[in-house]
């Protein structure tokens, strides 16, 4: 394994780790603007897509889909052939809300690099799956 993916992944844990101290520690807050900071994509290093380079993608769109758009998706993977008895928990699923909130191509998540799909994968099923601890 090459140095700088060695760093990655080290980097990674230590993210985890600090996520995992947070809130243990109980210094996570449940106030809106944390709330909007973690539906944004950050990007480790800047991403080109049809010659605009990005940053971070803003996923606040989420806060506004409705069980349509859940629908919607579904049936975008069912005529793609994608069949999964959780499909809100696939890849690909991902891909198209981001798509649908962020108003962007799908190709423009397709090409992201892989660990960055890991993490907007999980922003998404987070969002879908979290709520807002008020249920």
């Amino acid at each position: 394994m090459d140095t700088k993916k060695k760093e990655e992944i080290m980097d990674a844990a230590e993210d985890m780790e600090a996520t995992a101290a947070n809130t243990a520690e109980g210094t996570d807050t449940d106030d809106q603007e944390d709330q909007e900071i973690s539906l944004v994509l950050k990007l480790r290093k800047p991403y080109v897509f049809d010659g605009r380079q990005y940053t971070e993608v803003d996923l606040t769109g989420l806060e506004d889909t409705t069980a349509a758009d859940l629908s919607a998706v579904s049936k975008i993977l069912s005529k793609m052939g994608i069949v999964s008895p959780v499909p809100e928990m696939t890849m690909d699923f991902s891909l198209h809300m981001a798509a649908r909130v962020a108003k962007m191509p799908v190709e423009f998540f397709r090409g992201l690099p892989s660990h960055e799909g890991i993490k907007l994968k999980n922003i998404v099923t987070g969002f879908l799956y979290g709520g807002d601890g008020d249920n």
